[in-house]
Formats: structure tokens, C-alpha cells, sequence
């Protein structure tokens, strides 16, 4: 079992990734809607900083021990 702190890392990429998944679809959704497709791309943008942010402080949890598998 994940203690909390890796399981909330764990559980947030799942999140953001599934969320960047469906921000194209969103993008292409608000074609009649400039703003909207600036809006959605803007937020794209700051998801994938966050991914990138959670998915360094993950890689350093396996690296200094603090996440064991098995």
C-alpha cells in the first residue's frame, strides 16, 4: 500500500493527465470561439507545468527511497 504522500502524487498525475487529455477535444469543441480555444489552451498550459512539477517530485520520491514498490 502507497503511504498518502505518494498516493496523492500518484493520484494528481492521473488526474492532470486525464485532464489534458480532454482539453483538445475542448479546443476543437470551441472553434466558433476564439476565447474559448485561448482559454482551454492557456489551461493546457498550466497543467502540463504541474504534470512536469509532480512528475519531478515523483522520480525524486523513487530516487531517494521514500517510494518503494513491492
Amino acid at each position: 500500500m502507497l503511504k498518502n504522500i505518494n498516493y496523492n502524487l500518484v493520484q494528481t498525475i492521473a488526474i492532470i493527465s486525464q485532464s489534458l487529455y480532454r482539453y483538445d477535444t475542448y479546443i476543437k469543441d470551441a472553434a466558433e470561439c476564439p476565447e474559448c480555444q485561448q482559454m482551454w489552451a492557456d489551461f493546457r498550459e498550466q497543467r502540463e507545468k504541474e504534470l512536469s512539477r509532480l512528475l519531478k517530485e515523483l522520480k525524486a520520491h523513487v530516487d531517494t527511497g521514500k517510494l518503494t514498490l513491492g
